[in-house]
């Protein structure tokens, strides 16, 4: 294991283990104790990571904030992987005119800029649900690894052994299953962690905006739009929210560039 590959571990598994933990031991993030004299404190052992304008524990918004945050994430990449896959194999497989339909449709999602197609969306739709937003970043993340994964479909398909699986009789569908898929799930693996860390960083930029998770729910993105207006004097409400970010971009990035080398010893 190398050094990349073990600190992007260390730093998603500390991150998983809050959002799977955290909300265990920690009070409930939605609770406003004392709204009189329980406001933005500062850091201490009661409160870890302070309280916010609401008197709400940060820590705990924190760790419910991962367990979103995370979680949409991840459903986010899974769907695009799928979708991506999918496409990329069928763009790669085919011949004739379906699979140059396939391939300029693929180049034109491309084209078009991801967050302004989630912007008019979700402006028009209205506030979504975690599982709801998940499926819509899906949805607008597949493109690129339908791209990989026809690329990498389309090299594998000239090789000497699908040649040998075709003069064997094998039919297409098995050779797209058996031979081909095994090969082309190499970089859609590598694109979807990378993609893990876009998927966090459009919901926490969605949410500051206000058209992702909607408060009180607790996101990183809701977090740092509600510390704000009090960044002078409550500093760790957006310290807490912004490292978290920074911790899980640099973690998926990590483990990505690490799967990158190991199953693409090619590319730099």
């Amino acid at each position: 294991m190398t050094g990349t590959l073990r600190a992007g571990l260390v730093l998603g598994g500390g991150l998983v283990l809050l959002a799977i933990v955290g909300p265990w031991i920690a009070p409930d993030p939605l609770a406003q104790p004392d709204l009189i004299t329980g406001t933005l404190q500062s850091p201490s052992a009661t409160h870890w990571f302070g309280t916010d304008q609401y008197s709400r524990d940060v820590f705990a918004r924190l760790a419910a904030g991962a367990r979103a945050s995370l979680g949409i994430a991840v459903g986010a990449v899974v769907v695009a992987t799928l979708l991506g896959t999918l496409v990329g194999l069928i763009a790669g497989g085919a011949r004739g005119a379906a699979a140059e339909a396939l391939r300029r449709a693929i180049d034109l999602l491309l084209g078009l800029p991801r967050l302004v197609v989630l912007l008019v969306l979700l402006a028009a739709v209205g506030p979504l649900t975690p599982l709801s937003l998940a499926l819509v970043l899906g949805a607008t993340g597949w493109p690129a690894i339908a791209r990989l994964v026809r690329g990498e479909t389309l090299r594998l398909r000239e090789t000497g052994f699908v040649g040998a699986a075709r003069a064997l009789g094998a039919s297409p569908l098995r050779i797209l299953r058996r031979d081909i898929l095994p090969g082309a799930m190499a970089p859609a693996l590598v694109a979807a962690t990378l993609g893990i860390a876009d998927a966090i960083l459009l919901e926490a930029g969605l949410s500051f905006i206000g058209l992702g998770i909607q408060p009180p729910a607790p996101t990183w993105g809701g977090m740092i739009l509600e510390a704000r207006d009090h960044i002078a004097s409550a500093p760790w409400l957006l310290l807490a929210p912004g490292l978290a970010l920074v911790v899980a971009t640099t973690a998926a990035t990590l483990i990505g560039d690490a799967l990158r080398h190991r199953l693409l010893p090619g590319t730099r």
